[in-house]
């Protein structure tokens, strides 16, 4: 299997309100296209945030976000998001990013760490059995 067979690819696209005077992705706009890849990714899982935050008994928190920038991104400009899983660890996931845009320059990267809650009680407990599966399908070591 190939590097991109084992990662998640999200598309999206630069608009106005991600840029800065100049025209230029204002930096922390990259946790935007960061946070929508998460949410295709889990979509595409079968837990979207509805489910997640309304009928499952766990809940995923950001406990750790950094992002890297590399080139400068435009109004207009196509890009995508590699998404692989980095580390899942008992009770919590690292997961990692990188932005690229459509001529395959790399302008971005960034990881978030996520743990899990009771979704009640809002304690950590153990990542589900069944997720922990969905995330190894993406981890790239």
């Amino acid at each position: 299997m190939n590097r991109l067979e084992l990662m998640f690819i999200a598309k999206n696209k630069v608009r106005m309100h991600d840029t800065d005077m100049a025209g230029i992705l204002y930096f922390p706009r990259q946790f935007r296209f960061i946070h929508d890849a998460w949410e295709d990714l889990m979509e595409v899982e079968g837990l979207d945030f509805d489910t997640l935050f309304n009928k499952e008994n766990f809940v995923f928190v950001v406990v750790h976000a950094e992002a890297d920038y590399h080139a400068p991104l435009r109004v207009g400009d196509n890009i995508e998001v590699h998404v692989n899983t980095a580390h899942v660890g008992q009770c919590s996931f690292s997961i990692s990013y990188q932005i690229f845009k459509d001529d395959k320059t790399l302008v971005g990267s960034g990881k978030t760490v996520h743990v899990t809650l009771n979704n009640t009680t809002r304690k950590k407990i153990r990542v589900p059995k069944n997720m922990s599966a969905k995330l190894e399908k993406y981890m790239l070591d």
